[in-house]
């Protein structure tokens, strides 16, 4: 199972990285033009901040071969591990056989259906990204969404990955996971309070208490000196 930051903040994946287990970065168009007026040193920061972690990226083009001369240009400039995203459409589905067969590493990206994830899969794509909440938002029940391209890409494309992506709440990610994903990118935020729980802090708070009543200010390794 992997774990990725869905953010260009280099901030707060700075936080992240230092404090949780983390497989690498996703961003897209809209969450760099939201935290960056320079992209390009944005993801060069991000690259940094990260290590030798994976890092997507996603094109700007609508055009399949522009869609391919900027992963090219991309590839080149960053020179990491790196996975190239392109949208789930006719271009994107031309520039990702193209990528793949060359041994680029493809995302396919905002995708809704399961005929969407196999396809993208059949023209290479290592990773195919359901946004789980926006399909939630057409009325269809994403989990078995999920659950569908699950079962088919393990006979299929065993080799693709379901990243699952765009989730509002924690139980979509649980969701998610249980369906068949094997990679998710949650925020900052939403990753933080994946570790939260109220009875985890109530047994916390009692197993310090009981300690405390007995040993008052002694720590365990205090008795060992």
């Amino acid at each position: 199972m992997k774990y990725f930051i869905d953010s260009a903040n280099v901030e707060k994946i700075e936080s992240i990285v230092a404090r949780f287990p983390c497989d690498g970065v996703t961003t897209n168009p809209t969450i760099l033009a939201r935290e960056s007026d320079d992209p390009a040193d944005t993801l060069k920061r991000i690259r940094k901040a990260i290590g030798d972690r994976l890092l997507f990226v996603q094109v700007t083009a609508s055009d399949g071969g522009e869609m391919i001369r900027q992963a090219e240009t991309l590839a080149a400039k960053l020179d990491c591990p790196l996975s190239i995203k392109i949208p789930a459409i006719e271009e994107g589905i031309f520039a990702i056989k193209s990528l793949s067969a060359r041994g680029f590493s493809v995302t396919a990206t905002a995708v809704y259906t399961v005929q969407q994830a196999i396809l993208c899969a059949k023209a290479g794509a290592g990773y195919v990204a359901p946004y789980v909440a926006h399909i939630d938002d057409y009325g269809i029940d994403s989990a078995e969404t999920v659950e569908n391209m699950a079962k088919l890409l393990k006979i299929h494309s065993p080799e693709t990955v379901i990243l699952a992506a765009s989730f509002r709440v924690a139980e979509q990610i649980n969701r998610g996971i249980a369906a068949g994903a094997g990679a998710v990118t949650v925020t900052p935020e939403t990753y933080e309070k994946l570790i939260v729980s109220d009875g985890t802090r109530r047994e916390v708070d009692a197993f310090r208490a009981n300690w405390k009543n007995k040993f008052k200010d002694k720590e365990i390794t205090d008795f060992f000196k």
